[in-house]
């Protein structure tokens, strides 16, 4: 019941990546080539290998990625597999897929903005905006606790009355931001509040509780008016059923020792930390904004990479929904059936999208690291 529970898995994997494996760095180009360009023939190589070692090791049944460096034409797609086992038709790189944790890098950025607008004070504590709500050490939780994942709260996706109700209703039930957060704040928190890092879905339900409270308004038109409109993201959605829109790629999961299509689960239970859908094409787009930050204000963009030391050595989880791996900023996502990166460096200005439509063995988490040590090697 834990398995989109991931962080610590893809961090620990992809710090050995860096601490161990270490991938040649000789360069290679042919005449016609840069012999400064990150994208030649040779990392090409090196990435398309890396892709076909994911379908070789895992059971995704298809991949998608896109590797694109500022100055260097359209960049890199790579598709393996299919996208739908049923009736084998390929994997496309205009495909929506849920995007999991992800969102909370979209939540995050909301919520900055909001802060800059001065509608949301980050010293403020959650029982500020809840007073409503009795939260266990409220008074003690800041918003900007939420944010770096150091605010103690009880994780609602590790509670049992949750998951069975969830997987009694094969999958279906849909569930309330309210209903959720009740979860939360009806359980002991897990630790004093900013004592230590803990990866934790609540905190971004409560910030997903917050932006409404604040806005009066759902959070996905908050979404819209404040970061995909002014960005030009026009594929990225909060689904209000559980189908995704066309086209897309089906989701799959094992199921004694086959794999089930969970394409259509209900994502409500994901809310603010994990619900939303999206395509290469918007995430591009969003993984120069993780870097670059342009809708925010100086001060929140120092919020932004204000940078908490997580329960991983090597790894680093930011002031709000962010994670640091050497100079790469972005995250990881995980849902039912899928599996994802978004990773950019703001010095080289590479950007790295990848999923793929199975969880199972977190396929991603396994390839990362060396995707990242191949553009950017390890020295």
């Amino acid at each position: 019941m834990k398995f989109w529970k991931f962080t610590n898995l893809f961090s620990l994997l992809i710090v050995c990546h860096f601490a161990i494996i270490l991938i040649s760095c000789k360069e290679s180009s042919s005449p016609t080539e840069s012999p400064n360009k990150i994208l030649n023939a040779e990392t090409i190589e090196k990435l398309q290998a890396a892709a076909d070692k994911v379908m070789m090791k895992t059971q995704a049944p298809g991949l998608m990625a896109y590797i694109g460096v500022e100055g260097e034409g359209d960049g890199l797609y790579i598709t393996r597999g299919v996208s739908n086992l049923a009736t084998s038709e390929p994997m496309n790189i205009s495909n929506h897929w849920r995007i999991g944790s992800i969102t909370k890098t979209i939540t995050a950025e909301a919520v900055l903005i909001l802060a800059d607008e001065g509608k949301i004070d980050l010293n403020k504590s959650i029982s500020f905006y809840f007073p409503e709500y009795k939260i266990p050490s409220g008074d003690k939780i800041t918003i900007r606790m939420l944010g770096n994942m150091t605010s103690g709260l009880y994780d609602y996706t590790t509670n049992l009355d949750w998951w069975t109700s969830y997987t009694s209703s094969n999958q279906q039930k849909v569930f309330t931001r309210e209903e959720l957060a009740a979860i939360v704040f009806n359980n002991p928190i897990q630790y004093e509040p900013g004592t230590k890092y803990y990866y934790n879905n609540s905190n971004f339900l409560v910030l997903g509780l917050l932006i409404k409270k604040v806005t009066g308004k759902e959070v996905i038109d908050v979404f819209n008016e404040k970061i995909f409109q002014p960005l030009g993201m026009k594929n990225t959605f909060w689904p209000i059923t559980r189908y995704l829109p066309f086209p897309y790629s089906h989701g799959y999961s094992l199921d004694n020792n086959s794999l089930i299509d969970v394409t259509n689960y209900n994502p409500s239970w994901g809310d603010a930390a994990g619900i939303l859908i999206s395509n290469i094409s918007d995430l591009k787009i969003w993984a120069k904004e993780l870097g670059e930050r342009k809708l925010l204000s100086e001060k929140m963009k120092n919020e932004r990479f204000a940078w908490v030391d997580s329960d991983v050595p090597g790894l680093k989880y930011s002031g709000f929904g962010l994670e640091k791996i050497l100079d790469w900023v972005g995250h990881p996502g995980a849902i039912f059936g899928y599996n994802s990166q978004i990773w950019y460096n703001p010095i080289k200005k590479i950007t790295v999208i990848l999923t793929t439509n199975s969880i199972e063995g977190y396929p991603t988490e396994q390839v990362i690291g060396e995707i990242i040590n191949i553009l950017t090697p390890y020295k």
